[in-house]
């Protein structure tokens, strides 16, 4: 039986504090910390590096753009000495990484008690959503939990908007991979849930949790590593299969980022693993806790020189898409082309808190209708780019 402790440590996996400024630049604030916290102790850039296994280019432009964009001072640099220079952490450095320390404790927590039974943030939000109810008479609330691409492109938040002002039913979301997302809707927390693995929603559905399922958007999975391509993948047949190039990422005997949640990508790279026929011993995977989306597994791809499978979309809208290559699965009549499809599933009432069935099923028949569908395909209008997302009608 695995003791509790292990269990939460586990499902806490995937959390990750970052900062979002306003020119869409995110800076990965774990990372930065950690890093901070090396140099503190080795008193040098490339030793902290070192430690922590990343290239000191990255290193000291991760903390050159920090202190620029943030217009601070993060370290006092040594230099010269019988070892060469080295670099202390100022004083609002130290501050810093003492503030940040305490944040990640306290989300830490909230984000523990929300994966136990009758407890954490989301059930005191059902409740609120049970007085919103009351007090305003025919106002309704779903809650519902998703898979982070619809999340972080800003696409669902568009969609509850616009169903809002049409109906005056509110939707309040949580992001999270899509085995979490499932989790929290078989403890009854949520009227339905946004998911993508097949899979996973067919045991979910048998399983008795599930009453209804339509697929609302699709969009494609990608394999993308350095521009390099220490795999010589480029070399690969443009008509094989996945899991022919994931063999040869093994073969090569280069590093493959995994997000090792339980996510519907990483449900999606354990097919292809076993596509390829390579045992997972001879497979050299790299992941991390701060791996909560595929912009994290991309982010660290590009810092480590390795391979990941990601989606077209978070592709699409991330800032490695010119230092990164697709290598497999572009729509293309010669490479492969492997399609994500992201699913509605409204919770059978009997595993639910609330009573907002019918609702959560008129708000999943409005997404695929064609108002609904017209939004997701089009999505995002005012820019000049593709759609993140393809309709399924």
């Amino acid at each position: 039986m695995k003791n509790p402790k292990d269990q939460k440590e586990q499902e806490l996996k995937g959390f990750h504090l970052y900062i979002q400024l306003k020119n869409n630049k995110q800076l990965s604030t774990d990372k930065l910390f950690l890093l901070l916290k090396e140099i503190e102790r080795e008193g040098s850039i490339s030793k902290a590096a070192e430690k922590l296994n990343l290239s000191y280019r990255y290193s000291w432009g991760l903390i050159r753009d920090t202190e620029q964009l943030l217009s601070v001072s993060l370290l006092d640099k040594k230099v010269g000495g019988s070892e060469g220079g080295g670099a202390v952490l100022t004083d609002l450095a130290q501050e810093l990484l003492c503030h940040y320390e305490k944040i990640k404790q306290a989300v830490e927590k909230q984000l523990g008690d929300l994966l136990d039974p009758g407890r954490g943030p989301m059930k005191s939000v059902m409740e609120e959503g049970s007085r919103e109810k009351s007090s305003a008479g025919d106002v309704n609330v779903l809650f519902m939990a998703s898979t982070m691409e619809p999340v972080e492109t800003g696409l669902l938040e568009v969609l509850e908007q616009v169903y809002y002002q049409k109906t005056g039913v509110i939707i309040r979301h949580m992001g999270v991979g899509t085995g979490k997302a499932l989790k929290i809707a078989k403890a009854g927390r949520v009227d339905l849930v946004l998911v993508h693995s097949p899979q996973m929603e067919k045991e979910f559905m048998e399983e008795g949790y599930g009453a209804y399922r339509k697929e609302v958007m699709t969009n494609r999975y990608y394999l993308v590593g350095p521009l390099s391509d220490p795999a010589r993948l480029s070399t690969v047949d443009k008509n094989s299969q996945m899991g022919d190039y994931f063999r040869r990422i093994a073969e090569k005997e280069t590093f493959f980022v995994s997000r090792s949640d339980q996510s519907g990508t990483h449900i999606k790279e354990n097919e292809f693993w076993e596509q390829s026929g390579i045992d997972v011993k001879d497979r050299k995977i790299l992941t991390d806790n701060s791996l909560s989306s595929n912009l994290k597994s991309l982010e660290m791809a590009f810092e480590h020189d390795a391979y990941t499978l990601t989606d077209s979309t978070s592709f699409q809208m991330s800032q490695y898409k010119g230092k990164l290559k697709v290598f497999a699965g572009e729509e293309s009549s010669e490479g492969p082309f492997v399609t994500n499809r992201f699913s509605v599933i409204v919770v059978d009432p009997q595993h639910t808190m609330s009573n907002q069935y019918v609702e959560a099923v008129r708000f999943t028949d409005w997404l695929i209708g064609e108002e609904g569908q017209r939004i997701i395909g089009s999505f995002p209008a005012n820019k000049k780019e593709d759609p993140y997302f393809e309709s399924v009608k």
